[in-house]
């Protein structure tokens, strides 16, 4: 048998946060400010400093009166007066914040938030990353009551930002840049749920859904129809990120002994080590792998790290 699996529908079984997403990564990372030296060391700087690079704040003298920021937006405690962290605590400090942010959208803002694909996932963690999400905004109402049109135009409404820079080549991932491409995420989704088909058309009209055609697209990983039919919503617990059945097809995929065909990585949690990690992904994942794909010399590793396991 031969099961074929996007990464993303990979990452949905298999983590509980967006955090691994590069992509994510990639645009926290590229309209937040950092301040690196040669050697890519990050330094603590202030983020009301207008000088490019920022000045690395060493003493009270230099403070410009913003807050002091480390690495990718960091402003935990590592953001003190003349700090510097090496680049993987900067990356280790981005996974740490963006699952606290990811929480909070969940949690606390956007109660359907496990239901959106991941292109509006990502968008609704940059915003509550940036501290543009709150429970009384009218574009969070908006988008909770599945207005999403509204939530495109209310969106972009109270900010004293000039929106037409969006479109410079001059102001590219500048504030006004990365609100306008939200804004379109959101416009894009909507115009997808008005056009969406219905998931069953009259070819299945009075097909007798038992266990087995609900297995079977469980086996396809097509969690959306399978979501959208009562009868495999009874045999199954499709809210769960995890139900048996997606052990069952993990199980069938390591038996088959061969690699995925998408690239999976895993972020360290307490209490982890190689051979627990190499455990989960089957025969092709070994922790002499694992050492080999991510340079380590030991098999000593800490929480918050990021593997590469394939």
């Amino acid at each position: 048998m031969k099961i074929i699996i996007t990464e993303n529908q990979f990452k949905s079984l298999l983590t509980e946060s967006i955090a691994d997403d590069s992509e994510l990564r990639d645009i926290i990372k590229n309209y937040e400010s950092t301040v690196v030296d040669s050697k890519g060391n990050h330094y603590v700087f202030d983020d009301k400093d207008s000088k490019t690079p920022k000045t690395f704040v060493s003493n009270n003298k230099l403070k410009k009166g913003g807050t002091l920021t480390i690495g990718w937006g960091h402003t935990g405690k590592e953001a003190t007066i003349g700090n510097k962290i090496l680049n993987s605590k900067a990356e280790e400090l981005l996974t740490k914040d963006i699952i606290e942010k990811e929480n909070i959208a969940k949690k606390v803002l956007f109660p359907k938030y496990d239901k959106y694909p991941l292109y509006i996932q990502r968008v609704l963690v940059n915003t509550v990353f940036r501290g543009e999400a709150k429970t009384s905004h009218e574009w969070v109402k908006a988008i909770n009551s599945g207005n999403w049109s509204l939530a495109a135009k209310k969106y972009l409404e109270g900010w004293n930002i000039d929106f037409s820079q969006a479109k410079d080549p001059r102001y590219q991932g500048g504030v006004a840049d990365r609100m306008v491409k939200n804004q379109e995420a959101f416009i894009k989704y909507g115009n997808e749920l008005k056009t969406k088909k219905p998931v069953f058309d009259s070819v299945e009209k009075g097909v007798v859904w038992g266990k087995d055609k609900c297995l079977s697209l469980i086996l396809s990983i097509d969690m959306y129809k399978l979501s959208q039919h009562p009868e495999c919503s009874k045999y199954f617990g499709v809210e769960k990120k995890m139900s048996k059945e997606h052990e069952k097809l993990l199980k069938i995929s390591n038996e088959t002994d061969k690699p995925l065909n998408s690239k999976i990585f895993y972020t360290v949690k307490p209490g982890d080590t190689l051979s627990g990690i190499a455990s989960k992904y089957g025969k092709s994942v070994t922790v002499a792998t694992l050492m080999k794909l991510n340079n380590l010399k030991s098999d000593n590793i800490k929480s918050g790290q990021r593997l590469k396991i394939n």
